[in-house]
């Protein structure tokens, strides 16, 4: 399960002495990420409550990891910050019960995203990677081979930022996930936005975009996340439920 990517930013840059300064990510990770990751842990609701403590805790972090990276020393590239919302997102949904009834978990690469049959006449299973998503990992067969697929239900890209360059690119990745898994719903979380309102296109495989503060220096809206978290539990909620046609009535129901 891709849970605890940040956890695996902060070890990578332990290990590699990112900068000369692994020392500094090793202490950083004790005194803030340790505690911060045991709070999100040991909350279980799924409550407003619990999402707005859940944002409180991330709004915090954020600004213990400005404090920390101060000068901008810690390149975009290396993924640190972003790291940061993704494994969010995996506490956000942790404890959603369909979840465990499900038997669902959280990745990011190698995602379903179809079929191809390739030059040679033999299967060829697309992926894409995502920054998160929730979905089944289940084993199939094709052509007397065995194949682990990663299905996905909800795909969400995570960012610090979100401008046309980057709204293009989620846009792709949802329209190749959507190849493969029509109903998946797939979701941008960004910091800020950069996208001015006039470029938004009317229609988009992307299904919403959530932009969690104003400027920089604002904090995190708790109940962007709140409406984020509604959609998302009940984009799961509806794989579970039994699909009934009522009529006289709606014969087509998305």
């Amino acid at each position: 399960m891709d849970f605890f990517v940040h956890e695996d930013n902060l070890e990578a840059k332990i290990r590699s002495n990112y900068k000369n300064r692994g020392g500094d990510f090793k202490s950083f990770k004790k005194q803030f990420y340790i505690p911060y990751k045991k709070k999100h842990l040991n909350i279980k609701d799924i409550t407003q409550e619990a999402v707005f403590d859940k944002v409180e805790l991330l709004e915090k972090y954020f600004q213990q990891a400005d404090i920390f990276n101060q000068g901008n020393w810690i390149s975009f590239q290396s993924k640190f910050r972003p790291t940061i919302l993704e494994e969010f997102c995996a506490y956000l949904f942790k404890d959603l019960p369909q979840v465990r009834s499900l038997g669902l978990t959280f990745f990011k690469k190698g995602v379903y995203a179809g079929l191809d049959i390739d030059k040679d006449g033999k299967v060829r299973i697309r992926t894409k990677d995502i920054d998160f998503c929730i979905g089944k990992v289940v084993e199939a067969e094709f052509a007397n081979r065995s194949y682990e697929i990663k299905i996905p239900i909800v795909g969400v890209e995570c960012k610090t930022y979100i401008d046309n360059t980057m709204f293009s690119e989620a846009q792709f990745t949802a329209q190749k996930l959507k190849g493969g898994s029509p109903r998946i719903k797939v979701f941008v979380i960004a910091e800020r936005n950069e996208i001015d309102i006039n470029q938004l296109p009317s229609q988009s495989p992307v299904d919403q975009i959530y932009v969690l503060r104003g400027r920089r220096s604002s904090p995190i809206e708790p109940q962007v996340v709140w409406e984020f978290f509604s959609e998302v539990k009940d984009a799961i909620r509806k794989v579970s439920m039994e699909r009934v046609i009522k009529l006289p009535g709606k014969l087509l129901v998305f």
